[in-house]
């Protein structure tokens, strides 16, 4: 039987794939025309791929984030791995400092919306709210944490793009996170296979967003990102006007 957590990101799944319809999108009057139609779609799909992927990719990737987030939280772990930071400087360029740190920045969005999940899931359970989830139940216990983690979440999010459209900077954060999966692995003996693997995830989280935002000029990336904050904004908007009409 699925657990709560689970439902939790299967409701966010379901809610991603409404909030980003274009069809429905397009309709509303201030959308924004540089948002286009495959815009929507590669957003809609770095959530569903990224930020809440499928139970079965999720389960691959456990393992992985955790380990990832303890070099995001510690990450002197990471600035280790270059011994001579001169050589390092000589390497990557007189932005590897900022680049490393833009790339951990970036992650550290990523773990703050993965950790609104846990709290989402906790404050269903609180409150009675198990599987199967129905969207009421999944808004009302979206409505009963405190509206500031809420906006923390969707400024995670923000941060999270915001990090990404910096392209250039975040090919050499790239470059570096590749070099740092290199050393881990000609290193056994000091870095486990899921040391390894956490890295990789947090590489494959920057390469995605690469991806994206790489094919755009900076006004286009900027609208793109101001377009996802203000629909995630409005969604919540909608749902605590809509419960404090109910109370």
């Amino acid at each position: 039987m699925a657990t709560t957590d689970e439902h939790i990101i299967d409701k966010f799944r379901e809610m991603i794939m409404r909030r980003y319809d274009y069809e429905t999108l397009r309709q509303e009057p201030n959308f924004p025309s540089a948002i286009t139609a495959p815009i929507i779609e590669e957003i809609k799909n770095y959530f569903l791929n990224t930020i809440y992927p499928a139970p079965e990719e999720r389960r691959r990737l456990e393992l992985a984030f955790r380990d990832l987030a303890g070099y995001v939280r510690a990450p002197k772990k990471i600035w280790g791995l270059f011994g001579d930071m001169a050589w390092a400087l000589f390497r990557f360029g007189r932005h590897f400092m900022q680049a490393l740190g833009a790339g951990i920045d970036a992650l550290n969005s990523f773990m703050g919306a993965k950790r609104f999940e846990s709290e989402m899931a906790e404050i269903a359970n609180k409150n009675n709210i198990f599987p199967p989830i129905s969207d009421e139940a999944f808004e009302q216990a979206l409505f009963l944490l405190p509206r500031e983690e809420t906006e923390k979440f969707i400024l995670d999010i923000r941060n999270l793009f915001a990090a990404m459209i910096k392209t250039e900077l975040l090919k050499k954060t790239i470059d570096i996170l590749q070099h740092v999966i290199e050393t881990m692995e000609s290193k056994p003996k000091t870095f486990s296979k899921e040391d390894v693997e956490g890295i990789k995830l947090g590489k494959e989280l920057l390469t995605r967003g690469f991806a994206i935002f790489s094919k755009y000029d900076d006004s286009t990336k900027k609208s793109i990102v101001e377009f996802i904050y203000q629909n995630e904004m409005q969604f919540i908007d909608a749902i605590y006007k809509k419960r404090l009409n109910q109370v």
